[in-house]
């Protein structure tokens, strides 16, 4: 059973019609299509909580755990430690348990909605992208040197294709 905990800390998200439950959808939708379908089954609780923030709440969040002074997107808060994720693989590091704590997303609004005008994307798509990186964050991606950002990206690509949501790292 895949557990999704949705809170939305600021009202600009209600701009979004039914905001709350197309995360909630979108998430269900992903996690199988990640390397965790390998862990799911039907006796296997997975939870992810997702935070709906605005660019102030994002900002201060930004500043305190990464020193970085600015709002951005989207922060992925894993439960698991990304090291031993690459070094044993997932499966492995999720353990025998039949609960997964996978972490925390947290996605702001105003730069959600302002990256997907000004790169001509619809926003729904956009913030799906957003989730899935968030996820693949989660589950020990990252795109700290070149192999591993083309290594996540392709697997973005490949992802969303299957939700036929065109690839977000083209320009349009």
């Amino acid at each position: 059973m895949i557990n999704i905990d949705i809170v939305t800390k600021s009202k600009k998200w209600q701009e979004e019609k039914s905001v709350e439950k197309f995360v909630e959808k979108t998430c269900k939708i992903l996690i199988p299509l990640t390397e965790l379908k390998k862990i799911l089954s039907k006796s296997f609780e997975l939870e992810l909580t997702v935070l709906l923030v605005c660019d102030l709440q994002i900002k201060k969040i930004n500043n305190q755990f990464r020193q970085k002074n600015k709002a951005t997107n989207v922060l992925s808060f894993p439960a698991l430690e990304e090291n031993l994720i690459r070094k044993i693989g997932l499966k492995k590091a999720a353990g025998s348990s039949k609960y997964l704590l996978l972490g925390d997303i947290i996605i702001s609004y105003e730069t959600v909605k302002k990256e997907s005008l000004a790169q001509k994307k619809r926003f729904r798509d956009h913030l799906t992208h957003l989730i899935l990186h968030s996820i693949l964050h989660l589950i020990g991606y990252d795109h700290e040197d070149e192999k591993m950002a083309n290594e996540m990206e392709a697997l973005e690509v490949k992802i969303l294709k299957k939700l036929k949501i065109p690839n977000p790292y083209q320009p349009i």
